[in-house]
């Protein structure tokens, strides 16, 4: 499939979806299905965009990179036009929830609204993977350096942490001691891939027992931060996989949680930007760390 037809694809099955929110004939119990499809349905778009815009990098002509860049561009306005009625499906969801707006529903009517709602949410988030991913391919990601101490950035990565580790069960810890090398970096990027290194370790270790540590430590001149985890593990096939779009380990306890297989690609292009190495080591059904290396201000 084309980028071209998958994109139509996407558009047929998100227009038949709002035409039955006008019509007042959206069934709750196929909604999550449907959005599911049009989730399928981005993955295809995603893939067949990076096979084209890869196969023009490697071709002559000048017009090459223009045309990677209109590529990036109409990806990025398609996006924008898929986020707004998912707004409105997940905003007339909360609003069904509230007793004053929609009245009390009944026990089944409750569950069929919060596999709505998550499902919703669950549909932002892969659009918003999408949406950096793309930037981060088109090379539009800005990056704005500046004096920084990581303290600050790990409080950042526990607040967008916390909630998830204490809906999951999980021990989020934090090792960091004082005397870390200042940095020059952008810290919110920094936060935002690291976090995304927690989230994973958090969503595959054990419920109850499930630990997970960011620990920091100043080596010469430069930060090292490891986050570690007492969950799953992968084998070395898996950690070579490691950075591949849509790439998740086919195990019951990867699959147990949704998931796009996004989150450690978007994270490996966002610390190259930063100009830090990464290293994982990982054992299966021991845990995995993964460490990130950062130069200090000299």
């Amino acid at each position: 499939m084309t980028y071209q037809q998958a994109m139509q694809a996407v558009r047929a099955a998100l227009d038949e979806l709002l035409d039955s929110a006008r019509q007042g004939d959206i069934i709750p119990v196929r909604l999550p299905g449907q959005l599911e499809t049009i989730g399928e349905l981005l993955r295809q778009v995603d893939d067949a965009h990076h096979a084209e815009t890869g196969a023009l990098r490697h071709s002559g002509g000048g017009d090459a990179q223009a045309i990677i860049q209109e590529n990036a561009e109409f990806l990025k306005v398609a996006i924008h036009e898929l986020r707004t009625p998912m707004t409105s499906i997940r905003g007339y969801g909360d609003m069904l929830g509230n007793p004053a707006m929609g009245g009390e529903l009944s026990d089944m009517q409750g569950q069929l609204l919060d596999v709505v709602r998550t499902n919703a949410r669950h549909m932002e988030r892969l659009l918003a993977d999408v949406s950096l991913l793309n930037r981060l391919r088109a090379g539009r990601l800005t990056v704005k350096h500046k004096m920084d101490v990581f303290k600050n950035i790990a409080l950042r990565v526990e607040k967008q942490a916390r909630p998830l580790a204490d809906e999951l069960d999980r021990q989020l810890e934090f090792d960091l001691p004082d005397g870390l090398p200042i940095l020059n970096t952008d810290g919110e990027l920094l936060a935002l891939a690291l976090g995304r290194f927690v989230e994973n370790s958090l969503r595959y270790s054990p419920e109850g027992t499930g630990r997970v540590m960011l620990a920091a430590r100043a080596d010469d001149n430069r930060l090292r931060i490891d986050i570690s985890d007492n969950g799953t593990g992968m084998t070395p096939d898996e950690i070579a996989r490691l950075g591949e779009v849509w790439f998740r380990a086919d195990n019951d306890s990867v699959r147990a949680h949704k998931g796009s297989g996004l989150g450690v690609a978007i994270a490996y292009g966002v610390l190259a930007l930063l100009d830090a190495d990464t290293t994982v080591s990982s054992t299966p059904q021991q845990g995995t760390t993964f460490t990130v290396w950062l130069a200090g201000l000299s």
